[in-house]
């Protein structure tokens, strides 16, 4: 993968190509800039409406499982720390298509908590569910764990964990997803390089998109390593 996924979502629905499902193109703004007007009730609505099969189903996800699961994170991280709400998410399990239950699993994964375990441990013993055992085990393993982390607390380490950073900057608005976005830079360059590549594509394509950005980058750019302070340094000042 060299590119972010939601990224190319946004471009898609900006150009308004007719095939993207009516999900895209109805909420993907919406999603895109959540974090202006925060509002968790909108977690299962949208997860709701994702869930039909005019969406969850539509052959535009067609090899692109993780899109699908990057809006299940998109919605998770709407709702994070709101028990009522995270059992919406888990009553959704039961009713949709396999794609669809791989989203809620993907969306447990960044707002599940400890009452969700027993839900894991039904859905693991339903024959029903075979395919999706490894998932479930892994989010099992995940909510069981009392040091886990969210994708905004560790290093990324390939692209589509900034896909995830970057999901997690829409809801929140907050620097800690866009700071662990910038450590990419502070790694070695040698074998790194197409994590910088699009580390750096994205962050230009989002300053260009969000004011808030640009403004958290300015406020911490002196709290930076050398590395990405100069990379930050000539995207905010580019060369005329």
């Amino acid at each position: 993968m060299t590119a972010c996924p939601f990224l190319l979502i946004v471009a898609s629905v900006f150009s308004q190509q007719p095939e993207l499902p009516p999900f895209v193109k109805q909420h993907s703004r919406t999603v895109m800039y959540y974090y202006r007007s925060p509002d968790p009730t909108l977690g299962p609505k949208l997860l709701k409406e994702f869930l039909k099969p005019e969406n969850v189903s539509h052959p535009w996800f067609n090899g692109k499982e993780h899109v699908l699961l990057l809006n299940g994170a998109l919605f998770g991280d709407m709702v994070a720390g709101k028990p009522k709400l995270v059992r919406e998410f888990e009553a959704a399990f039961a009713d949709t298509s396999v794609n669809g239950r791989r989203v809620v699993i993907r969306a447990l994964f960044h707002c599940g908590d400890k009452d969700t375990i027993p839900h894991v441990a039904a859905w693991l013993k339903d024959e029903k569910n075979a395919a999706l055992r490894d998932e479930l085990t892994a989010l099992q393993k995940h909510l069981e764990d009392p040091k886990r982390k969210n994708v905004r607390d560790r290093a990324a380490r390939e692209p589509r964990d900034l896909d995830f950073l970057w999901a997690n900057f829409f809801i929140t608005g907050e620097y800690a997803p866009i700071s662990r976005i910038l450590d990419v830079f502070d790694q070695p360059a040698k074998g790194n390089e197409v994590m910088q590549r699009v580390a750096r594509w994205s962050l230009d394509s989002n300053m260009q998109e969000h004011p808030k950005l640009v403004e958290l980058l300015k406020n911490h750019l002196k709290d930076r390593p050398e590395a990405s302070r100069k990379v930050v340094e000539s995207m905010l000042n580019p060369a005329p």
